[in-house]
């Protein structure tokens, strides 16, 4: 009977000196890093928390983004890697688009690719079309105005360009997302209207050479 209440004891102590531990010398994101290291390096820690105009419009320069991201995560995160990881998490918002890992890798590479062949490497000028972060339009090619990115989406975005994640997409620069073409007015998949949007991509020239997860084309031009 003794032993086991000493063990209790002990357990108890142990629970308490790791709680004080960990918040003392860590802060929680931190320590969370630790209990999650080799499952997953990254917790979801949204990096920014910007402001959007009625339009759907940050009303924040990606600069400024950069820099807020950087504050959040303790570490230093360039205007490069928070705009890819701002377009990845707004592109890749809904699980209807996928939402895997596969599918957001692929969708970088293809902004990076893009970058590279069409912009002289400016990823920021790239996504945004030098009109800061926004909906998709007239104004920038790729979204990137609905959703704050987390420290996981960075993790990816870092990954592929250091070239840890090769590029699955074999160098395209355009991706369409089949269940992303909707009935004008709602938010439900419209065959005909995906239709017309890939016989106009086929009319440019252009030819589809994968398909990831739920309905996510990659088309090389």
């Amino acid at each position: 009977m003794r032993t086991a209440t000493t063990t209790v004891l002990v357990v108890v102590a142990l629970w308490i000196l790791l709680a004080w531990f960990t918040r003392t010398v860590f802060p929680p994101e931190q320590a969370m890093r630790l209990l999650t290291w080799g499952v997953r390096e990254a917790v979801d820690m949204k990096l920014t928390n910007a402001e959007l105009d009625s339009a759907g419009n940050c009303v924040e320069t990606p600069d400024q983004l950069a820099a807020e991201a950087s504050e959040t995560l303790g570490a230093p995160v360039t205007v490069e890697e928070c705009t890819l990881a701002r377009m990845c998490a707004t592109e890749s918002l809904s699980d209807l688009k996928g939402g895997s890992d596969d599918d957001k890798n692929a969708r970088i590479w293809v902004a990076i690719n893009d970058a590279n062949e069409n912009n002289g490497g400016d990823i920021v000028q790239c996504v945004t079309g030098g009109n800061g972060f926004g909906k998709q339009g007239s104004l920038r090619k790729y979204a990137t105005g609905r959703s704050d990115p987390t420290d996981y989406h960075l993790a990816l975005v870092r990954q592929c360009m250091g070239g840890v994640t090769p590029d699955p997409t074999g160098g395209s620069t355009h991706f369409l997302d089949k269940y992303g073409f909707v009935t004008p007015g709602t938010h439900t998949y419209d065959p005909a209207v995906y239709a017309a949007a890939v016989q106009q991509w086929t009319n440019y020239g252009w030819r589809k050479v994968l398909t990831i997860g739920r309905g996510l084309e990659i088309w090389h031009v």
